[in-house]
């Protein structure tokens, strides 16, 4: 006949198995949905008890550390698509002005074309809506204005 010794998380039950082994005795276990069932024969049931008792701090750490990750060795990947607050402000910063490069250029073309007409009304007039274009397209992509927190 055999004796239970319980139900243990995974990690747990691998360090309980071990330990018993190593002090000569023969457990078994068994996968169930709550975890690992360990059992020893009924006649060393209380070298198993009291193994299990001598070494129960060596089978907590057990559950605290998964075996096979090493906590120091461990790297989160960043997740594509995701806020990065670790990011470099200067590569955000680039981001922002690439995003704008576009408009820009309109206004600087737009600017020389409208010189080269000498309708000074007019040259006001575009830069004044391209202006408003860029603002707008600031405030929809959430870059604010000059008093913006995200600016400092």
């Amino acid at each position: 006949m055999a004796e239970e010794l319980g139900t243990w998380p995974a990690e747990q039950a691998l360090m309980l198995v071990d330990v018993l082994q190593r002090a000569g005795l023969h457990p078994t276990a068994k996968r169930v949905r709550d975890g690992v069932v360990v059992t020893v024969p009924s006649d060393e049931a209380d070298e198993a008890n009291r193994q299990l008792l001598n070494n129960m701090d060596a089978i907590a750490r057990a559950a605290a550390k998964p075996a096979g990750i090493p906590s120091a060795k461990r790297r989160v990947r960043p997740v594509k698509g995701a806020d990065n607050p670790s990011s470099d402000p200067r590569a955000l910063a680039s981001e922002r002005m690439s995003k704008i490069a576009r408009p820009i250029g309109l206004i600087l073309i737009a600017t020389l074309l409208l010189g080269v007409l000498r309708n000074p009304l007019v040259v006001l007039v575009v830069m004044g809506g391209l202006i408003y274009l860029i603002g707008k397209r600031a405030q929809r992509d959430g870059g604010g204005g000059f008093n913006d927190p995200r600016r400092w």
